[in-house]
């Protein structure tokens, strides 16, 4: 390879990397974000260097905890991407309420029990390098 050969070649890469960095892995990471907090709810606690449970419903209605007939707070779960970023977003108004274990509303002094569902995660780190490091050794070995 030429010394011509091999700068187009470089600069072939580091556009393909700067692509993968600004569109591909802000897409990729957010499906992984939000199938991981997903799997939350159908673990029943959130998964943060192992699983740590969900406090159990006082009422048991037949329905885990955050989870309901119609799976909302599961439902709203987003993945919002943007130029080299991705953002994981719930925009119902009580699911702050419920990941953060904030006041309810339910009467003065009731406080929900935080049931976190969406936050950092040393497993969801690590899916994530993962994914990064197959997305670039794909863009060199291509």
């Amino acid at each position: 390879m030429s010394p011509d050969e091999f700068a187009k070649f470089i600069e072939q890469k580091a556009s393909e990397i700067q692509e993968l960095q600004d569109r591909t892995l802000p897409i990729k990471g957010g499906a992984i974000a939000k199938g991981h907090f997903q799997d939350n709810f159908i673990q029943g606690g959130f998964v943060n260097g192992g699983l740590q449970r969900w406090q159990p419903k006082k009422k048991p209605d037949g329905y885990r905890e955050l989870l309901s007939s119609r799976n909302n707070l599961f439902s709203s779960i987003q993945s919002v991407p943007g130029i080299g970023e991705v953002r994981i977003i719930n925009t119902l108004p009580y699911a702050a309420v419920h990941n953060e274990g904030l006041q309810a509303g339910r009467g003065k002094g009731f406080t929900m029990p935080k049931r976190q569902f969406i936050g950092e995660s040393k497993e969801l780190n690590e899916k994530i390098e993962k994914m990064i490091d197959t997305e670039i050794t794909n863009v060199l070995n291509s």
